[in-house]
């Protein structure tokens, strides 16, 4: 069931992501449906958006013998920036950079903080608003890329009496996405500057496989493995440049 319902999650972000770049070649040859959809008057635009939240969760089980613990990232203030060109009255490509100033946290009799780590996301993915252009525009956002988890220190002794406690940290890249909701609101008749807020899931993936297989049945791609899940709420300033 597990790998069904990662097969189906990539399923959809694959064809939102397909819609967007289906709307841009569209617009490029001069046809298509999304140029049919377009208003009279509408020009492509950048946008630019600042914000600041918090972000939480990021539990990764471990085991010590027969015991069971749990590693995570702690609770901490996140900003992000981001930059998308909205190529649609409906939609718009984005690019943005999300960095949590939290700490890595273990719960080993008992639960303690091991050192300070910022996670970083890079992500690259797609808006959808939900209603036409206007003062308020809610929408839904896919992203896809990568997060860099930075601890400052390497190296912790859990047990000072027991040296076979000592364990290793290091930074590492891993494969993530991002999901989730917001709402835009513009000030002013020119309707340049607003206010951007967002609700967003954040998985990382680790442990992960993948591949592909042919047979006589006909062919499929499979995908598996663990995620440290991270949600985030922010809330900033967005301005228009051009349109």
């Amino acid at each position: 069931m597990k790998g069904l319902k990662w097969i189906a999650m990539f399923g959809l972000m694959a064809l939102l992501l397909t819609a967007v770049a289906d709307d841009a070649l569209a617009q490029r040859r001069g046809g298509g449906p999304s140029q049919k959809q377009q208003p009279a008057g509408f020009t492509p635009f950048l946008e630019f958006s600042a914000t600041y939240g918090s972000m939480w969760g990021g539990n990764i089980d471990l085991t010590y013998g027969i015991n069971s613990r749990k590693i995570r990232t702690g609770t901490g203030p996140s900003y992000a920036f981001a930059l998308a060109y909205n190529l649609h009255p409906m939609q718009a490509v984005e690019f943005s950079y999300t960095r949590q100033e939290g700490s890595l946290d273990l719960d080993y009799k008992g639960l303690r903080t091991l050192t300070d780590m910022s996670v970083n996301f890079w992500h690259l993915g797609s808006i959808r608003y939900l209603t036409p252009p206007g003062k308020v525009r809610p929408f839904v956002m896919l992203g896809l890329g990568a997060t860099y988890f930075s601890p400052e220190e390497s190296t912790f002794l859990l047990d000072e009496g027991d040296p076979d406690t000592l364990i290793h940290t290091q930074s590492s890249t891993k494969f993530s996405f991002n999901l989730g909701l917001g709402v835009k609101s513009y000030f002013g008749k020119a309707e340049k500057i607003g206010i951007r807020a967002s609700f967003k899931v954040m998985p990382t993936f680790y442990n992960t496989w993948g591949g592909m297989y042919f047979g006589s049945g006909g062919a499929g791609l499979t995908f598996s493995g663990n995620a440290i899940w991270q949600w985030e709420a922010a809330a900033g300033l967005t301005v228009k440049f051009g349109g």
